[in-house]
């Protein structure tokens, strides 16, 4: 009876194909909208968590969290305060983790319409926790080298061999936040991960676009009458017009000198890498405890989790809109099967005049209806799907 009932609603279906595919339109529109939401934000807090639970603690300047962990993270919130490289030495000799300092302070000058990228200083050890591998050129060797994300390097068209210079933090300080024209080293593979937009240089790299570290220039003779402090017992000095370098080559690296102890060098934050659970207990108990007043460590996949429960409440509006736009349509599908068999109420007459019952003529409706449904529902889902994964691509574009 029920296989009878499939067949002859399915016929009837096709007979009115018109008003049928109308209402699969409308019910597969209706469901779509709130699936396809529901599906990009879910990919969208994976996407954004993943880094953030991949990465096991951060440790900086006490202050904000949140821009602590997403400058740490996706290099974009506003810069913390600076720490130093004390803190690093202080996580590396407690036992308990591995310290990567991150200085993330300066950008690459912008060009035409390329913005410009963050410039990452940071150590080796940073590759290999990102799982960065080179695709183009040679790793760092020397200073002044660079490695670009995939998207930037793409973006700004450049290769192994180029260069671009860094923006100064302050076009008014004449004491430092010189521009470095930092040359091209390698292109990372894509990661779609913030680290695709970004510039990747050594931790002395960045002190020299910071002012801590710089060349002289090296005095002729020729030039002696401009740049001369002093000359007394055929000895030169240089004043204070002796700018730093800024480009690093072959001929001046070894020019190239730092000021200072280097563990009171600046950085932004550092990315702690725990032994083990017991480990990151023990170092989290630390700065809980005894070193509470010099920095903040914290786990980042907590703050962010707690930053995106805050920010996705408003998907419960979406949620009622879907419900209610349902409801509306649901109605709307109700009034319109009502019609149909007011309109095919001879029909129905004929079918009572040669045998077939009521509870026959109810099933037959009742059959339609749920064709109708699934079909819709069948293509939401499928569309939703096929939007999701060409729409994925973008989506990490847009967030990264």
């Amino acid at each position: 009876m029920l296989r009878n009932a499939v067949w002859l609603a399915a016929r009837s279906l096709w007979w009115y194909r018109g008003r049928t595919i109308t209402i699969v339109l409308c019910l597969a529109v209706t469901l779509w909208a709130p699936l396809t939401v529901r599906l990009l934000v879910r990919q969208f807090q994976a996407d954004i968590l993943d880094r953030a639970r991949s990465t096991p603690l951060i440790i900086g300047t006490k202050g904000s969290r949140i821009d602590l962990v997403l400058h740490g993270l996706y290099f974009e919130a506003i810069p913390p305060e600076f720490t130093t490289m004390r803190e690093a030495t202080y996580v590396r000799e407690s036992g308990f983790a591995q310290a990567i300092p991150l200085h993330i302070r300066f950008r690459t000058q912008s060009a035409g319409a390329t913005r410009g990228a963050p410039i990452v200083g940071t150590s080796l050890e940073y590759f290999e926790f990102r799982r960065l591998t080179i695709q183009h050129g040679q790793p760092l060797t020397r200073l002044g080298d660079c490695i670009l994300g995939a998207g930037f390097a793409a973006q700004a068209g450049l290769s192994p061999g180029d260069s671009l210079l860094s923006a100064p933090r302050n076009a008014f300080n004449l004491a430092g936040d010189y521009p470095l024209k930092m040359q091209v080293a390698g292109v990372f593979y894509r990661t779609h991960t913030p680290d695709d937009d970004a510039v990747f240089v050594d931790l002395k790299t960045a002190w020299i676009i910071e002012g801590i570290g710089h060349g002289h220039q090296k005095l002729t003779f020729e030039s002696a009458d401009q740049l001369l402090k002093s000359n007394s017992a055929g000895t030169l000095t240089a004043n204070a017009s002796v700018l730093p370098y800024m480009e690093v080559t072959d001929e001046n690296e070894a020019a190239f000198h730092f000021h200072g102890d280097e563990e009171d060098y600046p950085v932004s934050e550092i990315i702690a890498l725990p032994k083990d659970r017991q480990a990151q207990t023990m170092l989290l108990g630390r700065y809980a405890s005894v070193r509470q007043s010099n920095a903040l460590c914290m786990k980042p996949g907590d703050v962010v989790d707690d930053l995106l429960s805050m920010v996705f409440r408003i998907e419960q509006l979406f949620r009622i809109a879907a419900v209610v736009s349902t409801v509306v349509t649901l109605l709307l599908l109700g009034l319109v099967v009502f019609l149909s068999v007011r309109l095919r109420e001879p029909e129905m007459t004929t079918m009572q005049r040669i045998g077939s019952a009521r509870g026959t003529t109810a099933l037959l409706i009742g059959t339609e209806m749920l064709l109708l449904l699934v079909t819709a529902i069948g293509l939401s889902v499928g569309t939703a799907l096929m939007t999701e994964h060409l729409a994925s691509g973008w989506l990490r574009h847009l967030l990264f």
